[in-house]
């Protein structure tokens, strides 16, 4: 399982990523948000999965989930890049379930069309509401699904596989008390084993990535009711103390700045 990077970043947080970039040498990575560029002007060299090509001015790289990707620094441009976490994804992720759309999106006429929402993504991100930039998101992946002709999605690396597996069945049991001796017992590995390969590929260890995880469920979770106290909505999320949840959230939030 050797050089793979999972950009945890991208996914263990309730906000769409919404950024306008420079060229620059990114690592080989994957993550389950949803990520387009939009090519603001120059040339981008980017792999994606096993295509590499040259991305030009009013093109669009997509990237489906878990797609391995990256750009170079060897071109100068610019360019908008989104990131639409899973949280955000349910009307794309169903969409895209069963096809996706060509790595390099190059009606650059058509293309320019819908650069006003990734205009409005990258210059007001921190200013609109979560439900208005999934709104905006919706209508970029819907307006490019209709438009452009679907492709089968690929099999997944070998590698990717058995992390979308650890990573999925944590989705599914964030709220319980998961340990690295129960999880390496479900994926038929030893305790030191699981620990070496989730902390290499995921990029931190389990209880740090879980916690995180728990976060990104509380923060979606106190939105959808005013009622519920934070100590319940923590627990309900499987944190087993208030100390551990404002720590994780204290973390986070210096982290943002």
């Amino acid at each position: 399982m050797k050089d793979i990077y999972y950009e945890s970043s991208k996914d263990t947080s309730s906000a769409l990523f919404a950024q306008t970039q420079k060229e620059f040498n990114g690592r080989l990575h994957f993550h389950r948000a949803f990520e387009l560029a939009y090519i603001l002007s120059g040339n981008a060299d980017y792999v994606v999965e096993d295509e590499r090509f040259v991305a030009f001015e009013n093109s669009i790289v997509f990237c489906h989930c878990y797609y391995r990707h990256k750009s170079y620094d060897n071109l100068p441009h610019k360019k908008h890049v989104i990131a639409v976490p899973e949280n955000l994804t349910s009307d794309i992720s169903a969409k895209f379930k069963e096809f996706t759309l060509p790595s390099l999106l190059v009606d650059t006429e058509f293309n320019k069309t819908i650069l006003p929402y990734f205009n409005l993504l990258t210059q007001s991100s921190t200013n609109i509401s979560s439900m208005v930039m999934k709104g905006y998101a919706n209508i970029i992946f819907g307006l490019l699904a209709e438009h452009y002709e679907s492709v089968s999605i690929k099999s997944r690396n070998k590698n990717i596989a058995v992390i979308a597996d650890i990573l999925s069945y944590i989705d599914a049991n964030f709220r319980e008390p998961l340990t690295l001796d129960s999880l390496a017992s479900v994926f038929g590995y030893n305790k030191t084993y699981f620990s070496r390969i989730f902390n290499r590929h995921i990029g931190m260890s389990l209880n740090n990535y879980l916690n995180m995880v728990r976060l990104t469920a509380f923060e979606e979770r106190i939105k959808q009711s005013d009622s519920k106290s934070v100590a319940d909505t923590a627990f309900e999320c499987g944190f087993t103390s208030l100390a551990t949840f404002y720590r994780v959230q204290k973390f986070r939030n210096l982290h943002k700045k």
